[in-house]
C-alpha cells in the first residue's frame, strides 16, 4: 500500500545520501499536493541539484527504482543554474504548485514580473485555441471526440493562472476553484466529467466560446494591470548606490535584519560593526560602499561593499525582517554579481552558527575557503572568458 509521506521521507535520505551538500531542493507538484490522487496517480517532485550530469540522472534513476512505485514516479530534475535561466513565464506556477519538502525553491527561481504572468495565461489560452481549432477542422469526428476530455485538463491550470491574475488568489485545488469561478468557468472546469455518450457538439460550442471570452479577459488584465500579491518579481525592484539621506533608513533595517538573527542561534541581539550606526552608513554612503535595494520605490534592504581591483568583497548584506523569505536576498546577490563585470573573485563572511546564511552562500555557488573561531569564509570565482 502506498504510503506518500513514507515514499517521500525515503526519496529525501536517499537524495541526501547519494548526492550529498549537493542536494539544494526537494519539492512534491502534481495530485499528491493537490490531496486529488487516486491508486496509480502520478508521483510528481522536483528536484535541484547543485549542477547536473547523465550521470546524476543515472543515479537519480537507480534510486527511484530502490524505493519502490517506479512506474508512478514523475516530476522534474535539473541544475540550480539551469533553473536560474528557466523561462521566466512559468515561475508563478512553479512557486504556487509546489510544496517544499527540502530547501527553499524561491532561492533557485529567477525573477518574473505580473507581465510573464499575463504572457504564461496568453500562451496557454493560444496553445489550447489552435489546438481545438486544428483537431475539429483536420481530424475526424471520432478522434475529436476522443480527444476532447483530454484537451480539456489543461483548462484547470490555465485557469488557475486567469483567476490569479484577475483577484489575486491563487488557489490549488479544482474543487476549491469551481467554488470560487463564475458559471461559465465553472462549466468549462466540469468538461473534464462528461460522461461517455457526451454530446460533442455542445461541449465543444462552450469550450470554444469561452476561449475567445477568455482572449478579451486576458486583453483587459494586460490593459488595466492588477495588484496581486508579488513575492518574487523584478518589477519595480533595483539595487542602487545609495546616498547619504538613505542612511538612517539603511541603518533602521540594518539594525533589525542583524537582531533578529538571535532567533535564529544567534548568541545575542548584535551584528558586523557599525551595523546600528548611522554615522557608520552616512560614512559608508560617502564613500561610495552604500547599496540600497528598493521596491517600488521602498528601501527594504541594502549591502555595503569594497572594490579592489578585479576583487570585490560583500562587507554584508542585510533585509527587513518584514521582507525575509521574499527572494530579495538572492536578488541583491545577482545583481551585485551582474553590475561589477569587471570582477573575477567575489569574497564574504558570515558566522559560523548561522545555518541559514551559510547554507544561502552555498547555495548561490560560492564555496568555503577558511574559517576561524567565528567566521566561514567564502569566495566565488568567475570562470575565465
Amino acid at each position: 500500500m502506498f504510503d506518500l509521506d513514507r515514499y517521500l521521507n525515503a526519496l529525501i535520505l536517499s537524495c541526501r545520501t547519494a548526492f550529498g551538500d549537493r542536494l539544494l531542493y526537494v519539492g512534491l507538484q502534481g495530485s499528491q499536493l493537490r490531496g486529488e490522487a487516486h491508486e496509480g496517480s502520478d508521483i510528481d517532485v522536483m528536484v535541484i541539484l547543485d549542477r547536473f550530469s547523465v550521470q546524476d540522472m543515472d543515479r537519480y534513476r537507480e534510486i527511484l527504482n530502490r524505493i519502490g512505485f517506479y512506474e508512478s514516479s514523475c516530476g522534474f530534475i535539473c541544475g540550480r543554474d539551469e533553473l536560474l535561466r528557466w523561462n521566466p513565464l512559468e515561475v508563478c506556477q512553479l512557486r504556487h504548485t509546489t510544496k517544499d519538502l527540502f530547501g527553499d525553491l524561491t532561492d533557485y527561481l529567477p525573477l518574473a514580473a505580473r507581465e510573464d504572468e499575463v504572457n504564461y495565461v496568453k500562451l496557454s489560452l493560444g496553445n489550447l485555441y489552435h489546438e481545438l481549432c486544428h483537431r475539429y477542422i483536420h481530424a475526424d469526428r471520432d478522434k475529436n471526440i476522443a480527444k476532447f476530455r483530454g484537451a480539456c485538463k489543461g483548462v484547470f491550470f490555465l485557469m488557475q493562472n486567469l483567476h490569479y491574475l484577475e483577484t489575486g488568489h491563487f488557489i490549488l485545488t479544482k474543487k476549491e476553484l469551481k467554488a470560487a469561478v463564475s458559471a461559465e468557468d465553472r462549466r468549462v472546469l466540469e468538461l473534464t466529467e462528461l460522461p461517455d455518450g457526451f454530446d460533442f457538439d455542445q461541449a465543444f460550442s462552450v469550450l470554444f466560446a469561452w476561449c475567445q471570452s477568455a482572449f478579451l479577459r486576458v486583453e483587459q488584465l494586460a490593459k488595466k494591470g492588477s495588484a496581486f500579491p508579488r513575492w518574487n518579481t523584478s518589477e519595480a525592484l533595483q539595487f542602487l548606490k545609495a546616498d547619504t539621506s538613505d542612511a538612517l533608513t539603511l541603518n533602521g533595517i540594518s539594525r533589525r535584519a542583524f537582531d533578529s538573527d538571535v532567533l535564529l542561534g544567534g548568541p545575542s541581539a548584535g551584528g558586523p560593526p557599525g551595523y546600528a550606526s548611522v554615522s557608520f552608513h552616512t560614512e559608508m554612503a560617502r564613500q561610495g560602499h552604500l547599496f540600497k535595494l528598493t521596491d517600488e520605490g521602498l528601501i527594504v534592504g541594502g549591502a555595503i561593499l569594497f572594490l579592489q581591483g578585479d576583487a570585490l568583497n560583500v562587507g554584508r548584506i542585510f533585509v527587513a525582517p518584514e521582507h525575509f523569505r521574499k527572494g530579495y536576498g538572492a536578488f541583491m546577490m545577482r545583481e551585485i554579481e551582474s553590475m561589477f563585470p569587471e570582477v573575477k573573485e567575489f569574497t564574504l563572511d558570515t558566522p559560523d552558527w548561522n545555518s541559514r546564511t551559510n547554507s544561502f552562500y552555498t547555495k548561490l555557488g560560492y564555496t568555503e575557503i577558511k574559517r576561524d573561531s567565528s567566521l566561514v569564509y567564502y569566495s566565488k570565482r568567475k570562470a575565465d572568458g
